[in-house]
């Protein structure tokens, strides 16, 4: 098959997606044309990619919220893929991507695949406004989809309640090869004593990924004295204003902050993983936290169901209350047994998710529309 991949973003977990999907296309056989923003790029991701047999790379000048330009990047993405044209399949991830390819394939007459990634409605913060504008744009586009490929029952619950439609809404749960991760070396660097439990917090320090709500347990814990350090890996917006919170809650002993560092490299060495997220697709790093047996501190957003409960691999607790947060950290913190019966939950259940079978079930909605897991994994 000849297929098309479109996406503004790649980098992060979106970009590590539609890089493991294109290296496991390209290795069955198939020719990947991959058109993707030119902003927000992981140099890497389009090093590894690029040198795949039967792979195209073009970057094409994209914004990453809706703008007068999009016709713009709508129109070269055209030219491309009418100049290589027939294609059997267009696949657009994140709304960005996936309004391109919807837009394209009435005229290209190809099978046209949309995974949203966690669809903005999800955002419990998202104004009136915007959600309507939002959910009245899905909706318009979701009948010249083929699929829509959720990433977790969350996100296809979500999906159909929107008036996406049951049958078109597919789950295909995102999946990793195994790794191995050489450790940062957070626990020399922060001087932390042998008892000392370390928790780590991995993403954008942005309101999705409810990095305050973590601060605020953080002085909490420390309060009561808790033995416990947290390092927080990512950067955003919110770093400032976060730290200066720590500062007023007199909590800064207790953190140490890593900037933009290498997850899997943190996971080798945490004791625990901590996920307070408002809303959420199915983000690489609860996969990473499996294959490192590292147990995992949720609020039950896409795709914990799947990994975390299912697993019996950590803990799940409510949307944006620090109190709840810091109390089921503080019951890991201290209960040694508990943390290395969810460890190896979490290593055995990790064999659920892996790129081949990810790519498999992709594959066959490429073929045939349906890969059998319409309302499950």
């Amino acid at each position: 098959m000849q297929i098309a991949l479109i996406t503004e973003t790649f980098t992060t977990g979106v970009g590590r997606h539609v890089a493991d999907l294109m290296i496991a296309l390209c290795q069955r056989g198939h020719e990947v044309h991959l058109l993707h923003g030119n902003r927000r790029v992981d140099p890497a991701l389009v090093h590894q990619v690029e040198a795949l047999p039967g792979a195209h790379v073009r970057a094409v000048p994209m914004k990453r919220a809706p703008h007068p330009r999009d016709v713009f990047s709508l129109w070269d993405i055209w030219r491309y893929l009418r100049s290589h044209a027939p294609f059997d399949v267009v696949h657009g991830h994140s709304s960005k991507g996936g309004a391109y390819a919807r837009l394209l394939t009435t005229v290209l007459r190809a099978r046209c695949l949309y995974t949203p990634h966690a669809l903005i409605t999800l955002a419990p913060d998202l104004g009136r406004g915007a959600r309507l504008l939002y959910g009245s744009a899905e909706r318009l586009l979701a009948p010249l989809t083929d699929s829509i490929v959720c990433c977790s029952a969350v996100e296809r619950a979500h999906a159909v309640a929107l008036g996406l439609g049951a049958q078109r809404c597919i789950v295909v749960p995102n999946g990793i090869a195994p790794f191995e991760a050489v450790p940062l070396g957070v626990r020399q660097r922060a001087g932390l004593a042998p008892d000392t439990v370390l928790a780590g917090f991995i993403g954008r320090l942005e309101t999705q990924k409810a990095p305050d709500v973590l601060i605020e347990a953080i002085g909490l814990l420390h309060r009561r004295g808790v033995p416990l350090h947290v390092a927080i890996a990512g950067e955003g917006r919110l770093r400032e204003p976060l730290q200066q919170r720590l500062r007023a809650l007199g909590a800064e002993p207790a953190v140490t902050w890593l900037g933009a560092a290498d997850g899997r490299r943190l996971l080798a060495e945490v004791d625990l993983l901590l996920m307070p997220s408002r809303y959420e697709g199915f983000p690489y790093v609860l996969l990473e936290a499996l294959h490192s047996g590292v147990p995992v501190i949720a609020t039950p957003v896409g795709g914990v169901s799947e990994t975390v409960e299912q697993g019996n691999c950590g803990r799940v607790v409510p949307m944006g209350d620090p109190a709840a947060l810091a109390a089921t950290i503080e019951h890991l913190t201290r209960d040694a047994a508990l943390r290395e019966e969810l460890a190896t939950n979490a290593r055995r259940h990790a064999g659920a998710f892996d790129t081949g079978t990810m790519a498999g079930r992709i594959e066959t909605l490429y073929r045939t529309g349906s890969c059998g897991v319409a309302t499950g994994t």
